[in-house]
């Protein structure tokens, strides 16, 4: 077990593949501005979008391994990890132990990784550079690290994004650009506004009193989606349908319910 624990823990390190997603997802957008983008971009990237962001990372790095909220089969896992990969946001290990064992259970405290309180440009971004090998412990995740499936994610995580991209980009450029770049760009950017915003009290309301400054913002809901229902989710994470209210939409849910054997 020590061995498998330093590596979970030198794995932590890899957000760094981050980078150029958001660079080579800013050239996408600017190809869109000045005209050179394919007519089909869009369908592209609405379909990646779907896959990564709400398949990917919404319904499996964040409520499915995160919180337990429902259950798949294994081949169904396998593939929302591998859509949660592509956006390069961390291994489901590291992704997992830094949302439930520090953000849920220190929220807006100090030992929350990515709180506003310590600043906007921390909880968007600076924090994912500011982490250390060995800073964070995984005994939150012991589920985690018995899960083959996820231990496999983790161990090759940055095989499996760099074999993927490089396949992908290798059918098309193009497909490459718009159905896995953009939608990976707006999948990382969609939750660092989600990080940040939804915890600045003043920008929405709360449905339920909680001990923490997680609101709900509507106006967020057209770029995060179900994830905008912040205050819902902090009140009751387990629950796999962040939507509350009727007003209150959640389209990840949608698929969730298309997908989960529980």
């Amino acid at each position: 077990m020590a061995k498998t624990m330093k590596e979970i823990l030198l794995g932590m390190i890899r957000m760094y593949s981050i980078m150029p997603v958001l660079a080579v997802g800013m050239y996408s957008i600017f190809s869109i501005i000045i005209g050179t983008a394919p007519s089909w971009w869009w369908w592209a990237t609405v379909s990646g979008y779907v896959c990564i962001m709400m398949l990917g990372v919404s319904a499996g790095y964040h409520r499915l391994l995160s919180h337990r909220a429902f259950q798949v089969r294994p081949w169904t896992k396998s593939l929302l990890l591998w859509f949660a990969a592509l956006s390069c946001q961390g291994s489901p290990i590291f992704w997992t132990t830094i949302h439930r064992g520090y953000h849920h259970r220190y929220t807006d405290q100090s030992k929350d990784p990515h709180s506003p309180q310590q600043g906007f440009w921390h909880s968007y971004i600076l924090w994912m550079f500011k982490i250390r090998t060995g800073d964070h412990n995984t005994k939150s995740v012991v589920d985690i690290l018995k899960d083959p499936i996820c231990v496999f994610f983790h161990r090759y995580y940055n095989q499996i994004i760099w074999i993927s991209h490089i396949c992908i980009a290798a059918i098309s450029v193009e497909l490459w650009l718009y159905a896995v770049i953009l939608p990976a760009f707006i999948t990382i950017n969609s939750f660092a506004l989600t990080n940040t915003l939804t915890h600045l009290p003043h920008l929405g309301y709360k449905n339920h009193a909680t001990n923490n400054h997680g609101v709900n913002i509507s106006w967020l809901f057209p770029i995060v989606l179900g994830e905008a229902w912040h205050n819902n989710h902090h009140a009751d994470a387990k629950n796999p349908c962040l939507g509350k209210r009727w007003w209150e939409v959640d389209p990840t849910y949608w698929l969730i319910r298309l997908i989960r054997t529980d």
